[in-house]
């Protein structure tokens, strides 16, 4: 097994910058169980399969959970999931549903398929300053890979910032994965001490550098460092090659005195970076040819990318894990053998007119992704200080999505929320295919939980438990839900639902 260690050192006096440089060790190859925690507070009593197709490692882990979709705002807008929106005008109009004027069409808004290989064929080559290693050194196996927060003084639970931010760059990476392939996160904190290390685990821990665990020599203004270890096929050769199992495991080492100055944004835009670099990409990227997060360009306050990712290494993950397999050569690495890679994308949009303006939603479907998203003006006051809501509020709308194959849905959306516990139901009802026919069984429903003291709501319960000692699924209905509340006085509401059969924005009003 080979590990890469990537580190971060400063940009001069103003800001740390993104830029690493590559060390190779030999590491012993070790596995065993990852430090759990208590059981889930719904177990289950009686094992049910899973219906046929459903791809059972991407969902059934029970102490671990998919972070859903990130939710960001952009001055004074809201905005959920991907950063993939059309002009409402580049759209043809396709009718209404559930109050909501909906449209359709397709931008050629992607990147082409020569810059995507050149992407991957570099972050296979390892070649920041050491060729001793090669190979696409992405995760395999069966399962996804988790990210598991370390307890410290800076994540004494999962709702201290560098603990929310570190969902939230995990949500954001996952917009570009392959469904099957999406970081989960683990529920549990991490004790830090002896435990044995999971593979398939990325550990992120926040220490200062002068912390004893933290790599001699770093530089004085390093932000942090990102360790992977793979699988290689020959530990004795001059140049290893990463086998097909591809990493093992990663640790993300973060200095939370270098990192705790700069904004929200931009220290997710620093944690995105390093969460690259721990799941497979340890090389930079050539600033003269890609406008990428991994680029080793300087890092200054505001010039993230809006949505902390850019585009190419959203497309970037796409491919290296949706195309190429774990320990594809560099040199089998192009356009020709990424395949077919379309720059079009096929757009499903909703806009629905509230008091404070208007809010959209809809999905964006390319080289076998639906990206959705959600946006509208963000409320006047958190959810909580809202004195014109009581009781059990209701706000009704549409949904717009597509399945893995490029077919549209619709349906119905109504969300019911209790503001005394800030819990409700949400419910997508008369799914129907653009072409006609009933997907699935018609309906989807989930119990959800508001943020009491933001603007934002997500799936309250797990589709899966304990049975025992193992995971078993409960018979709820599979997918994760993400929301948030727009307007002035919270007159609008709207977000994503992902499953493995359906990426599905929807948006409503009271």
């Amino acid at each position: 097994m080979i590990e890469i260690s990537a580190t971060r050192p400063t940009m001069g006096s103003r800001f740390p910058r993104i830029a690493t440089m590559l060390a190779v060790f030999a590491v012993l190859a070790g596995c065993g169980g990852g430090g759990g925690g208590p059981p889930p507070a719904d177990p289950v009593t009686e094992y049910r399969a899973l219906p046929p197709g459903v791809p059972m490692d991407a969902y059934h882990w029970a102490d671990t959970f998919s972070p859903g979709s990130p939710v960001m705002a952009f001055g004074d807008v809201l905005h959920v999931g991907s950063d993939v929106a059309p002009p409402a005008d580049a759209l043809a109009p396709g009718g209404t549903r559930g109050g909501a004027a909906l449209s359709r069409g397709h931008v050629r808004d992607g990147v082409g398929g020569e810059d995507v290989a050149e992407w991957v064929r570099l972050a296979a080559m390892h070649n920041l300053s050491d060729r001793s290693v090669t190979g696409l050194a992405t995760y395999g196996g069966s399962r996804p890979a988790i990210v598991t927060l370390v307890r410290g003084p800076e994540t004494r639970n999962r709702f201290t910032r560098f603990a929310r931010l570190t969902q939230d760059a995990v949500a954001i990476l996952n917009t570009g994965l392959p469904f099957e392939d999406r970081l989960r996160f683990n529920r549990y904190l991490h004790p830090g001490n002896a435990f044995p290390r999971m593979i398939g685990e990325i550990r992120v821990r926040f220490i200062p550098k002068t912390d004893p665990l933290y790599p001699e020599g770093a530089d004085p203004g390093e932000l942090g460092r990102t360790r992977v270890s793979y699988y290689a096929k020959d530990g004795t050769a001059a140049v290893h090659e990463v086998s097909g199992d591809g990493a093992s495991y990663s640790d993300v080492l973060v200095d939370p005195e270098a990192v705790g100055p700069l904004s929200d944004p931009e220290a997710t835009h620093v944690l995105v970076h390093e969460l690259l670099h721990a799941v497979g990409f340890v090389s930079h990227t050539d600033p003269a040819r890609f406008a990428s997060t991994l680029s080793d360009v300087g890092f200054y306050p505001g010039t993230q990318p809006r949505s902390l990712i850019h585009p190419i290494d959203r497309e970037g993950l796409l491919a290296a894990y949706g195309r190429f397999e774990p320990g594809t050569a560099p040199d089998d690495i192009s356009a020709e053998s990424l395949g077919p890679w379309a720059e079009t994308s096929f757009h499903l949009r909703g806009d629905i007119g509230i008091v404070s303006g208007g809010l959209a939603f809809g999905v964006a479907f390319r080289n076998g992704l639906g990206q959705p998203w959600a946006f509208g003006p963000r409320p006047a006051t958190i959810l909580y200080d809202n004195p014109a809501l009581s009781g059990t509020v209701i706000w009704n709308g549409a949904l717009v999505g597509v399945t893995p194959s490029g077919r549209e849905v619709v349906g119905d959306t109504a969300l019911s929320l209790d503001m005394d516990d800030f819990l409700g139901r949400i419910a997508f009802t008369g799914l129907r295919y653009g072409g006609g026919g009933t997907w699935g069984d018609g309906d989807l429903r989930y119990a959800v939980q508001a943020d009491d003291l933001g603007n934002t709501f997500r799936r309250a319960e797990s589709a899966f438990g304990r049975a025992g000692s193992a995971h078993a699924w409960n018979g709820r209905d599979l997918g994760t839900v993400t929301g948030a509340f727009f307007g002035s006085r919270h007159e609008g509401m709207g977000g994503t639902l992902e499953r493995h059969d359906l990426s599905a924005a929807f948006g409503g009003k009271r």
